[in-house]
């Protein structure tokens, strides 16, 4: 009796141990969130210029960029009533995002674009707190910001070239999940929405020659087979800034649901200013429509200053019927803050274009500015 009893008791001992390791894993199985990881990635980020809400454009941001750069800040539930230290997610200088197909392969046709993602799997925290925050840039030279957190992006002694192209997005707050957005002309109704703006300003400077009147065509000599020709040479613009800082700040909203705010600031020149030089327009000027002096250009946004002075020498051959009996040589010098409803500034994001009319019977000059939005870009979203 005594030996069988003491068996029932180690056996009851083993049942005891057996069913409380049971009902621990059957606690760890309730603790456990079995809902499968939900993989971040970036559908067809398009764009459309600001028009009509009636009248969308669609255009793509892969006839600009087929990649571009982010940063995710992960703000982690630490299960209690705070957040575990902010994480640099997409590390410390962000994840490249390109352009996928349904094939998963990287791709430059916009056609065939199914989403955006980084170069490997990053997933959604399944805190029911937590969330992150995204900040998108690009930049066609690949310059890192000189700083990118949740509330400074700057690039400091950026350079720019003719033909650099530099966005940054509005920046993404509190995505914890997938959301559902107002319409993005695109097809994408869900997804955090990535909205680029351009940060650098665009220059054109064209010229044509004033339309003759039969008064001035004649001169009041009555020399109604007169005409002009007129080109230009020397052609400069001086006191252009090329380097300076972008500092830009942004805050975070007081709701906690899910938005985007943009970013404010503004660049400032640093360094000397240039000169930029044209080539000669050996073509005689036309009056139904302006010849290109300086090809659209990318510029740094800049105070228009009495520095900044376009110079050219116009040469006007004159003839009667098809004989040349005049030929001078004229020199201007136009200080751009001084012209007939000036522009104060060269702003992000917009296209400024100087158009030069010539009378070649009164030798009279006008300068007529012109600033246009360049586009609003809503550059698709993040699939949660």
């Amino acid at each position: 009796m005594t030996v069988l009893t003491e068996k029932l008791k180690t056996r009851a001992i083993y049942f005891v141990l057996a069913s409380m390791a049971m009902t621990s894993l059957v606690a760890c199985t309730k603790m456990e969130d079995t809902a499968p990881p939900r993989k971040i990635t970036f559908e067809k980020a398009i764009y459309r210029p600001q028009t009509k809400a009636d009248d969308p454009v669609i255009k793509s941001v892969m006839d600009e960029f087929t990649s571009f750069k982010c940063k995710a800040f992960l703000h982690a539930d630490n299960g209690g009533t705070a957040y575990y230290p902010t994480q640099d997610m997409f590390g410390e200088n962000g994840e490249t995002i390109s352009a996928y197909t349904t094939g998963d392969v990287i791709t430059t046709n916009s056609a065939s674009v199914a989403y955006w993602a980084p170069s490997h799997d990053y997933y959604w925290p399944k805190g029911s707190r937590s969330y992150i925050n995204f900040v998108g840039w690009y930049d066609s030279k690949g310059t890192l910001p000189s700083e990118a957190t949740e509330t400074s992006l700057k690039w400091n002694g950026y350079t720019v070239g003719t033909e650099d192209n530099l966005l940054f997005a509005d920046e993404a707050w509190h995505y914890k999940a997938n959301a559902t957005n107002g319409p993005h002309y695109d097809g994408v109704t869900e997804g955090v929405p990535m909205i680029f703006h351009h940060a650098l300003a665009k220059l054109c400077i064209e010229a044509k020659v004033a339309e003759q009147t039969k008064e001035n065509k004649t001169g009041g000599a009555g020399l109604g087979n007169t005409n002009w020709e007129v080109t230009l040479s020397n052609i400069s613009l001086a006191g252009v800034y090329t380097t300076g800082n972008l500092v830009l700040t942004n805050t975070e909203p007081s709701e906690t649901s899910a938005a985007t705010s943009a970013w404010t600031g503004s660049w400032t020149p640093t360094g000397s200013t240039t000169t930029i030089s044209m080539d000669a327009i050996d073509t005689p000027l036309k009056k139904d429509r302006a010849t290109k002096v300086l090809q659209m250009r990318s510029v740094m946004p800049q105070t228009v200053t009495d520095d900044i002075v376009l110079a050219f020498d116009y040469n006007i051959v004159t003839k009667f019927n098809t004989d040349e009996y005049a030929h001078e040589k004229i020199h201007a010098s136009v200080k751009l803050n001084e012209v007939t409803g000036h522009i104060a500034a060269w702003e992000m994001n917009k296209k400024i274009t100087y158009t030069i009319i010539i009378d070649p019977v009164t030798t009279t000059i006008k300068i007529d500015p012109a600033m246009v939005d360049w586009v609003t870009e809503a550059g698709g979203s993040t699939t949660l």
